[in-house]
């Protein structure tokens, strides 16, 4: 491993044929920080014939894994998906794998073990094969290599060229038929060392009889009659990487998957008619999508049974004649009763009635829950499927159900759609989760489907403080009124911590700058209400009694003191997810024998194509400093040309935060 290499020359890299060099490796030099380095990535597809299953897929791959630090050891651990459903699967072999260490100057080897490969069934379409390589410590050198085969010409796997630890060399080879066509996609920032596509020439032999009756013609396999060879053409695409830096988590992103280094394909058509055969178009519309879904036992079978429902529904909805109340009292009992189990699906495993009875379900059971429950007291609602931001974003140019992890529902109230969510015991009508909120969902009705924007409203906090000063001591009052997914988040907060109290006893322990010596929450229990949060505190750092000076930092409370977008330069999107409103007001009573000798300068900023803005204003009536600020962020999604005028953005709001009142004694 030590040659160096041409541009485009692929080193030599054999299984468990490991260097002096890799064995000795303390750090990789391109990042000397990497807790392991994949050293060499090495994959093929290839889709080729076979006389007894025809044309069949087969992938292999090879992998080798330097460990350089105890955070690197996890990279010994294996998780390889294969698609498996009752009708078809893949079938994966010829797992192999070595652990390598140096030990008083040996090469000492460890062999992985079958006891330690594990499968899950994670879904109705996927299964996961969990391995764990043997003896893995600081120092090792990791080899593995299986393989893949299925008859899912479809299924042509995607390579990735980058992972959060940095890769020396990967390369990935596909092979397939003229009679194919992929449609394939590179993806991410770091560039490709080639992507090279060239072809040959293939053969298919077989024997032939003729069935005299008809004039047809079948294949026998391993006969002697008469001897036929079929020859086309093979399609082959080289791909490679080098020196690939590893992909880092930065704030407001969605998955790291969406912006790493990768090649995807999907199999638009496979057109036999030169040979005989049938042309058969793979590129599926989310219509189709729907229509399957419709039909399927676990999703649209299951708003078909709601018999177990009508008695629930008349009850929640007696004596209420609009449609939106009719909605507020299902949504909030299913939102109160049902009890998420945490998993993301898009179908059931159960039927409704037992969920019902049960009282817990995936996302799926619960949301077609609320649908069928809506629909039975005449609520237009039909189930929307999305992938959640951290599973990925929706391929643009294939409808696919395997894209999807996650059912919302949208009503339609008074010619109005509302997004609805029941997974979530605290979230207010009308807003879906932040783990949903990743562009686009599909609306499934039985016969067709719609792009749906997976959107919330505008979320917002507004924040009242009250300052003066009493012998050296600066207190007084914060207000607080919360609402959209911020109310959500605090509401989740005060859940988690065990309750009012011990959440504010969490806050008051845990606060460097402030006192806090009582508190009121309002309702916490009334979801579509904004949160109020009613605070007395005081500052930690007094001022001398008497001072000539005293300076004031008139943001207490809510100061963003860390710029969270820190890189010289940003190749991913900023993805916030929601549009927000921050409102700060503050009063300061100038106290008595002192005047103002200097105030902060009022400003106002905007982000380039309004995505943004940040006021920030100062007066002064009579002996009260009146400080109001807001920032609003107007768009959820920045594109990475923007990184530099939002970084700036946020570089102005701390600087001016900052900012402090300067009172003089008279």
């Amino acid at each position: 491993m030590g040659t160096k290499l041409s541009a485009q020359e692929a080193p030599k890299v054999r299984f468990e044929k490991v260097s002096d060099e890799e064995m000795s490796m303390k750090t990789y030099p391109n990042d000397t920080t990497a807790e392991a380095v994949i050293l060499y990535d090495e994959g093929l597809s290839r889709v080729r014939y076979d006389l007894t299953s025809g044309f069949t897929l087969t992938y292999e791959r090879f992998v080798r894994i330097k460990i350089l630090k105890p955070g690197g050891v996890n990279w010994g651990n294996f998780m390889i998906s294969i698609y498996s459903t009752t009708k078809s699967h893949e079938d994966i072999q010829q797992i192999k794998g070595t652990t390598f260490n140096l030990e008083n100057g040996k090469i000492v080897r460890s062999e992985l073990k079958k006891d330690a490969i594990f499968r899950e069934r994670e879904n109705k379409y996927w299964e996961t094969v969990r391995l764990s390589m043997p003896a893995v410590k600081v120092g090792s050198v990791i080899d593995l290599r299986y393989g893949v085969s299925s008859d899912l010409t479809w299924n042509l796997r995607p390579w990735k060229f980058q992972y959060t630890i940095p890769v020396k060399w990967s390369q990935y080879r596909v092979i397939y038929p003229e009679y194919y066509t992929y449609n394939f996609t590179v993806l991410g920032y770091h560039p490709l060392l080639y992507n090279k596509q060239s072809q040959n020439t293939e053969s298919i032999s077989y024997s032939e009889t003729v069935d005299n009756s008809g004039g047809s013609s079948r294949y026998i396999p391993n006969t002697n009659l008469e001897s036929r060879t079929i020859s086309y053409l093979n399609k082959i695409f080289d791909y490679a990487a080098n020196d690939v830096p590893a992909v880092k988590s930065e704030p407001y992103l969605t998955t790291l998957d969406n912006y790493t280094t990768q090649v995807k394909f999907e199999l638009s058509n496979a057109n036999f008619a030169a040979v005989g055969g049938r042309y058969k178009d793979y590129t599926a519309s989310w219509k189709d999508v729907a229509l399957d879904l419709a039909n399927d036992e676990n999703f649209g079978f299951q708003l078909k049974n709601d018999n177990f429902a009508e008695d629930i529904v008349n009850q929640l909805t007696k004596g209420i004649s609009d449609n939106l109340g009719k909605l507020n009292a299902i949504y909030g009992h299913v939102q109160q009763t049902m009890k998420w189990d945490g998993y993301k699906s898009v179908f059931t495993g159960k039927t409704l009635k037992k969920v019902y009875s049960d009282k817990s379900g995936n996302s799926s059971e619960i949301n077609l829950l609320l649908t069928l429950m809506l629909n039975k007291a005449g609520i237009t609602a039909h189930p929307v499927i999305l992938s959640t931001r951290q599973h990925g974003i929706i391929s643009l140019n294939h409808a696919t159900i395997t894209d999807c992890n996650y059912v919302i529902v949208m009503a339609v109230v008074d010619n109005r759609p509302i997004l609805l969510d029941a997974t979530e015991p605290n979230l207010q009508l009308g807003y879906v989760p932040f783990r949903c909120l990743n562009g686009e969902g599909h609306l499934v009705t039985k016969d067709n489907s719609d792009a749906i924007p997976i959107q919330d409203p505008r979320s917002g906090e507004t924040t009242v403080v009250k300052l003066e000063m009493t012998g050296g001591k600066v207190g007084g009052t914060i207000s607080k009124r919360i609402s959209g997914l911020s109310a959500f988040d605090f509401r989740e907060a005060v859940k988690s911590a065990g309750g009012k109290k011990e959440f504010f006893d969490k806050l008051k322990n845990s606060s460097a700058d402030l006192d806090y010596f009582g508190y009121q929450y309002l309702n916490l229990d009334s979801l579509n209400q904004t949160v109020g949060v009613e605070y007395k505190i005081a500052l930690k750092e007094g001022q001398e009694r008497n001072a000539g000076i005293v300076y004031i930092d008139p943001v207490i409370t809510n100061r963003l003191k860390d710029n969270p977008f820190t890189l010289p330069v940003r190749e991913y999107p900023v993805d916030f997810g929601v549009q927000s409103t921050e409102s700060y007001n503050c009063q300061l009573t100038v106290p008595e024998g002192y005047k103002v000798e200097e105030l902060p300068k009022s400003m106002s900023l905007l982000l380039e194509n309004k995505g943004g803005q940040f006021q920030y204003q100062v007066t002064q009536v009579d002996n009260k400093v009146l400080l109001s600020l807001r920032i609003l962020i107007n768009k959820a999604f920045f594109l990475p040309s923007e990184y530099q005028s939002l970084k700036s953005f946020y570089n102005s709001i701390i600087n001016k935060e900052s900012e402090q009142i300067i009172l003089k004694k008279i």
